[in-house]
């Protein structure tokens, strides 16, 4: 035991050498001073560190987002697992993946300057983020650590952050230890310092445990990665109970000595903060595998950026450089389906309707001089043929078209794009709460050959390819504090109507009063959830029904082709021209068509149901309306006979082209998730279109549908419920089988004698979840009763009638009710 005995004595000795060392000062020559110390500092570590580590001197710290630290005094790092240290001349850059600790030194100065500039310090180390993006064989296999789906031991390490400094860190006013304040203790996981007497002293948090530790260095604020949180967290490996009772207090020496001491100096700071500091190194153990691609995309991205400044000022200084520019507005259909309030999804189509075209063009007058609105073209609806940016250098921006939630332009230079961006970006956070802009540009010349349909083709594109990154943002951040609405957890910051609403809702409430889309129209639409049932307070169905054209998209392209080929002869300007010229006429034709089947299917219904003093209202309401989309909420009855009249009308519409659509609908409880509900008509809508394209190949052509009757809970998604709902195949219906099916739904419900029963007819039903058997023998039972079988020579469709037959009382949805 005297050998042990001897080694504390040394570490003793040691810190006794080192205290002196750090005392030695150059006068006048404060630089010197503090380098020298630093090589003193370097050279304790050195005694201490593992030799698996690395230490440098005056190097910079950097993460594959490009951020740099401050310039760290002594950094200890791993060379085996990220053997890069990139140099620049005398300068070292370290990347965060490989450093253990960073190490700061000041002096005996330890005011409140000094104090604020370590604490920025170490906020930039704590800014840096390593990634889990790296390719290295393991035993078993190759691991990619960007497609991990299992715990991990570390997903974000962080350094340990030692201060070393000459301060007794004892005020002169009062004996209090300063140390305290969070400015340093907070930033530091370790303290070393001289006190008065030029003892050597260590502060560390005593209290945390080693699995508190753990977190701390191996899973640092996963919050910093804002879209990529929710995958770190699964990630993130729990300690259940290993080093939940031990803590770097444990593993505290105390020093030998003669005489009585107070607490404080009992302890042998030195042979101590080895032991600790190693055991957090431990905690770490290895730095994170080095993500090649990460620091790879990092160079690539620096060298785009430069580019794109380069091309910023090659555009200003050039006549004949364009950007063709689109902004796009996201989480549409999760803004205005996000309650149940028939009001709120009212106003919020509402705001959705205005923002590109009225919020946009606004930003876009504001964006340019005041009273000089002749250096933009907005008018592009009403001057078709009009078409100036390339001949009239004056002209700042000019719109191609709005129109599907889109806004096309083109843009004279980067700068008035950039500007206009970041004002319409604010307009839409402050207009909705919660939608999200997001816009592309690419760059053109008009003598680089391009034509505009590859323009467009690579643009949205592009677009596309934004859409897929981008991160929602949400105006309405809550805290546990606050007072939330039921339906997205925002925090209640109104009171209207009786009730407590968020931001968003309020927003939505207070443009469900503004909206003049359908005021038209002399028949009223639903403004109430209520006035969508059969009766009032009565939990009956209603109908969410989505509808879009077929190859609205090909077909515009298609066009646009053929223009090109045809004025092959001209100029590139001029092709560009007249491409721009029938783009706009083609997505005009496409809204107004569209619109139009909409309006005559309304006058149809109408002039089909009773009319009475002309303050009735019809059971549905018009959402989304916007070139070839359409979704509207109806009474569960008014579901199927108003898709069929508009997809009929569809055909019957004079045109150049046949333009068909498809449509889904979910039947719901009125008291069901609107968003949810909209989600199942969506599936049913592609579901539609995939027989569409299928069929089409085939070189038949045709409008399709399919639909969802939700019953009871949701829990299974509809595909599943689907698989084992009956026997029988799936039927995707075109319009002509539409018409039957719902010709079949009357017939059930005609209460003609040689109709069977409405109890026969829901035991039929019944018996088709079960098994053909079950059929066979509901249908000898009701033959024998006198009953003939029901004539359909579709079986899949007499299921489908029957399970909708509760909605073919015509009658049912007829009757209107008097807005009064």
């Amino acid at each position: 035991m005297e050998e042990l005995n001897n080694l504390n004595e040394h570490y003793q000795r040691l810190a006794a050498t080192i205290s002196s060392q750090l005392q030695l000062e150059t006068p006048n020559h404060h630089v010197t001073s503090g380098t020298s110390r630093e090589f003193v500092w370097l050279d304790l570590f050195e005694r201490l560190v593992p030799k698996k580590f690395k230490l440098a001197r005056s190097v910079f710290i950097i993460d594959s987002y490009g951020q740099i630290s401050a310039e760290v005094d002594i950094a200890i790092y791993d060379e085996q697992y990220t053997p890069y240290v990139f140099n620049y001349g005398e300068m070292q850059f370290i990347p965060i993946e490989a450093v253990a600790a960073a190490v700061q030194s000041k002096s005996r100065t330890m005011d409140r300057d000094t104090l604020n500039n370590v604490t920025a310090w170490a906020k930039t180390i704590y800014q840096l983020k390593p990634v889990l993006n790296a390719c290295v064989r393991i035993q078993p296999d190759l691991l990619d650590t960007g497609k991990l789906n299992s715990p991990q031991a570390q997903t974000a390490t962080r350094p340990i952050l030692i201060l070393c400094t000459l301060h007794s860190l004892k005020t002169d006013a009062k004996n209090d230890d300063i140390s305290i304040l969070p400015d340093i203790k907070r930033n530091f996981d370790f303290i070393l310092h001289l006190d008065k007497e030029q003892q050597f002293q260590l502060i560390v948090d005593k209290e945390k445990t080693l699995a508190e530790w753990y977190k701390e260095l191996n899973h640092y604020e996963l919050k910093r990665y804002n879209a990529e949180y929710k995958k770190l967290k699964k990630l993130q490996k729990c300690v259940k109970e290993n080093g939940k009772n031990r803590r770097l207090q444990d593993l505290e020496i105390m020093k030998l000595s003669n005489k009585e001491e107070d607490e404080s100096g009992k302890q042998n700071p030195l042979l101590t903060f080895m032991f600790q500091f190693n055991q957090l190194l431990m905690i770490i153990n290895n730095p994170m595998f080095f993500p090649h691609q990460a620091y790879v995309n990092m160079f690539n991205k620096a060298i785009q950026i430069k580019e794109e400044k380069e091309r910023v000022k090659r555009m200003e200084d050039s006549k004949d450089d364009f950007l063709l520019a689109v902004y796009d507005i996201t989480g549409i259909q999760d803004y205005i389906f996000a309650s149940n309030r028939l009001k709120e999804n009212i106003g919020a189509s509402y705001i959705v309707g205005k923002m590109v075209e009225t919020h946009f063009v606004d930003m876009l007058k504001d964006s340019v001089e005041k009273d000089r609105e002749e250096l933009l073209n907005t008018s592009w609806d009403k001057e078709l043929n009009k078409v100036s940016i390339f001949k009239h250098d004056k002209v700042k921006a000019e719109v191609v078209y709005i129109g599907g939630g889109n806004a096309l332009v083109i843009y004279r230079d980067w700068k008035l794009y950039n500007k206009v961006n970041r004002a319409f970006a604010k307009k839409v956070l402050k207009e909705s709460a919660s939608l999200t802009m997001v816009t592309e540009a690419i760059e053109f010349s008009l003598e680089d050959g391009r034509s505009y349909v590859t323009l467009y083709k690579q643009l949205m594109q592009k677009l596309s390819d934004t859409k897929a990154k981008v991160v929602r943002t949400n105006l309405n951040q809550t805290l546990p504090i606050f007072a939330q609405e039921p339906f997205k957890g925002n925090p209640i910051t109104h009171h209207v109507d009786d009730m407590n609403v968020s931001t968003e809702q309020w927003l939505k409430r207070k443009a469900a009063g503004e909206d003049s889309s359908f005021k038209k129209y002399k028949w009223k639409f639903a403004k109430e959830t209520e006035d969508l049932k059969r009766k009032k307070d009565e939990d009956s169905y209603i109908g969410v029904v989505h509808i879009d054209g077929n190859g609205m998209g090909e077909w515009i392209r298609s066009e646009l082709e053929q223009i090109e080929n045809d004025a092959h002869n001209l100029e590139n300007t001029e092709k560009l021209i007249t491409s721009i010229k029938k783009h706009r006429e083609l997505s005009l034709q496409i809204t107004n068509y569209f619109r139009e089947a909409f309006d005559k299917t309304v006058e149809k219904v109408v002039n089909q149901s009773d009319k009475n003093s002309g303050k009735e209202q019809l059971p549905l309401r018009p959402l989304i309306l916007d070139g070839d989309d359409f979704t509207f909420i109806c009474q569960g009855d008014l579901a199927i006979p108003f898709t069929l009249k508009f997809l009929k009308q569809l055909k019957l519409q004079k045109n150049e082209y046949d333009i068909f659509a498809c449509a889904g609908v979910a039947f719901v409880h009125s008291h069901f998730p609107f968003d949810l509900a909209y989600e199942i008509a969506e599936q049913c809508c592609q579901n539609a279109k995939k027989v569409y394209y299928k069929e089409r190949d085939k070189g038949r052509e045709n409008s399709y549908f399919d639909f969802y009757l939700v019953r009871g809970s949701y829990v299974q998604t509809m595909e599943e419920q689907r698989v084992n709902q009956t026997h029988l195949e799936k039927k995707i219906y075109n319009v002509a089988e539409l018409e039957k099916l719902y010709h079949m739904m009357q017939c059930l419900n005609s209460g003609d004698e040689k109709v069977w029963p409405h109890s026969r007819l829901i035991a039929l039903y019944e018996a088709y979840l079960q098994s053909e058997e079950e059929v066979e023998l509901v249908t000898l039972e009701a033959a024998s009763r006198g009953y003939e079988k029901i004539a359909s020579a579709d079986e899949r469709l007499l299921f489908d009638a029957l399970q909708l037959m509760d909605f073919g009382k015509e009658q049912e949805w007829k009757i209107c009710r008097n807005m009064s």
